[in-house]
């Protein structure tokens, strides 16, 4: 009885401490088709580990977390130099320098086309006095 005793307590004490171990390992490792996973229970971290040249090679896997918060301080950023514009920028309001150039440019376009008109409207009357002189458009040399 006192060899079972010291064997019970002898395999408590084993079983605990191993237990206790297991708690402390900083590394889980999985089984996958071509080596394992490994995850580093203090960072978080996963590591894909594959046979390589007589050796094994781990790489870190793509973090799908890493993206996200990528993602999100991008999205951030555009956020805040959106906030830094005047609702105007934000609308898409022409600026005062934009407006004068834009109303620059409708001046000059009236102005040809008012030149044009002008021109037309003078070649207009020419081509009535001509007619009212002449009637029928016959020359003088032919009765």
């Amino acid at each position: 009885m006192n060899r079972t005793g010291l064997a019970l307590a002898l395999s408590t004490c084993l079983f605990l401490t191993g237990t206790a171990f297991a708690n402390e390992a900083r590394y889980s490792m999985t089984e996958t088709g071509d080596g394992f996973l490994r995850l580093d229970t203090q960072t978080g971290e996963v590591s894909h580990c594959r046979e390589k040249a007589g050796g094994f090679s781990c790489e870190l896997a793509a973090d799908e977390r890493a993206a996200y918060d990528a993602e999100i301080a991008s999205l951030t950023e555009r956020l805040e130099r959106l906030e830094a514009k005047t609702p105007a920028e934000r609308a898409g309001v022409p600026t005062e320098e934009e407006l004068d150039e834009a109303f620059g440019f409708f001046e000059g376009m009236v102005k040809r086309f008012a030149r044009a008109a002008r021109m037309f409207g003078d070649e207009m009357q020419k081509m009535d006095e001509e007619l009212q002189q002449n009637p029928l458009g016959s020359n003088e040399a032919n009765p």
